[in-house]
């Protein structure tokens, strides 16, 4: 694996061994010395250090005494519910691309994603991939001052929720009800590892569940 610096109190990790998730919660797990957090994005891990404390060469003997395992770390499935009816760009989205509403729909929600990543804002899950019929949707021209929490956006290869109230520039096509992120409270229930599935539900079922937590 390499490293590289990423200013003087952080470093970036890649050509991992590991899947990006685990490296980051083996490192956050060792209680290594001057390590404050390791965090997770697709192909790399950010190491945020005190480097009154940090010993650079006892990292790199960390890093390489990691496990190769055969397999990766189980992961947790989490089902969130969705609402199309309230994505405003559904429509957008479904003419850009050629297809229906009911096909853009039937396609997001015919696999499991991956949460490769938490970024951009607090809870942000980067989730991955999108099949082929509805991938390649560009961001939107100009980003939104604000975008409703719960939103559920498409971009590229990826889809994502917005948890909280945020400028957006991905093309929203359905919202969940559920409470993504209590800043409060430390409540961040999807984590880098997880494995999301999307069910649909009417805006009837998306009012009796608002504001419900997994």
């Amino acid at each position: 694996m390499q490293i590289d610096p990423l200013g003087d109190t952080a470093l970036i990790v890649r050509d991992l061994v590991l899947p990006s998730y685990h490296v980051a919660d083996l490192l956050n797990v060792s209680r290594f010395p001057g390590l404050i957090e390791a965090v997770a994005s697709y192909e790399t891990v950010g190491v945020f250090l005190d480097p009154a404390e940090f010993d650079y060469e006892g990292f790199e003997s960390l890093l390489e005494g990691l496990p190769v395992l055969e397999s990766e770390k189980p992961r947790r499935t989490l089902s969130i519910p969705i609402c199309y009816e309230l994505g405003e760009d559904l429509q957008g989205v479904a003419n850009s691309l050629g297809i229906s509403k009911d096909e853009v729909i039937s396609e997001h929600l015919s696999h499991a994603y991956l949460c490769y990543a938490i970024g951009f804002c607090p809870g942000f899950p980067f989730l991955g991939y999108l099949s082929r019929p509805i991938s390649g949707v560009p961001r939107l021209p100009s980003p939104r001052a604000h975008t409703e929490p719960g939103s559920v956006g498409i971009t590229g290869r990826q889809t994502g929720i917005y948890p909280i109230d945020r400028p957006g520039g991905w093309p929203i096509i359905a919202r969940t009800p559920l409470t993504l992120v209590d800043e409060a409270t430390h409540y961040f229930p999807i984590h880098a590892g997880d494995e999301i599935l999307f069910r649909r539900i009417d805006e009837s079922e998306f009012n009796k569940l608002k504001g419900l937590r997994f």
